[in-house]
């Protein structure tokens, strides 16, 4: 068994779990704005693209607007 903790083992525990979370969602952010932008510059292929996006992704293509509106890059001036 081991041995109980101190508050200083919590206190570095602690720190290292927040910093793991941290680095998580930093993460996850990153790569759900990188989906968006490929999904947002690939709903352009063709006409009717968006449809094949949001039918092969079992969404509507409403949410594929709503989000490749949210994640477009502000450098991308062409969309607004």
């Amino acid at each position: 068994m081991s041995p109980l903790p101190d508050d200083q083992a919590r206190t570095e525990l602690r720190r290292q779990v927040a910093q793991a979370a941290e680095r998580r969602e930093l993460e996850r952010t990153q790569i759900e704005t990188e989906f968006w932008q490929q999904i947002d510059r690939l709903q352009n292929s063709y006409h009717g693209a968006q449809q094949d996006i949001a039918d092969e992704l079992g969404i509507k293509r409403n949410q594929i607007l709503r989000q490749t509106k949210r994640y477009r890059s502000a450098q991308d001036p062409a969309h607004d």
